[in-house]
């Protein structure tokens, strides 16, 4: 579960919309994975830092909520797989490449990213290996 595919789509905008638009979807990925049946969990989280500055980094993501991630229990409770990722990354991005908001104000990123292969595998989970057996709900939510 290393390795991994996303669909991802990112927001740029003034703070308030990139967080308003993070909000939105966390709502819709919570009530897709209710729909597909799954069980899940949302919590704050941070990508994978390496070092001292790393540590740093890591803290300062998850004080400032800068990162959920929606977490379904596959291979054991304790510790359940990260299958989508809310994030905000304020002007990381826009700072870097210079982009700017058509009034010239700072412009802030967000990004949704789905897991492929891990809400594939969290569907097998938890339905079984055959989906013509699945719940009528979740086949009804996939095949529409």
């Amino acid at each position: 579960m290393q390795s991994f595919r996303m669909h991802e789509y990112v927001r740029i905008g003034t703070a308030e919309e990139v967080l308003s638009a993070r909000d939105g979807w966390i709502a819709d990925g919570s009530a897709l994975f209710e729909s597909l049946q799954l069980p899940f969990q949302l919590d704050a989280a941070n990508d994978a830092f390496s070092g001292r500055a790393g540590q740093l980094k890591a803290s300062i993501q998850r004080e400032r909520n800068l990162k959920i991630e929606l977490l379904v229990p596959m291979t054991n409770e304790a510790e359940p797989t990260s299958c989508a990722s809310f994030n905000y990354a304020e002007d990381h991005f826009t700072s870097a490449w210079g982009i700017v908001g058509q009034d010239g104000s700072k412009a802030m990123t967000g990004c949704v990213g789905f897991g492929l292969e891990r809400t594939t595998m969290a569907l097998f989970r938890h339905h079984g290996r055959d989906p013509s057996v699945w719940p009528a709900g979740v086949r009804a939510v996939l095949s529409g």
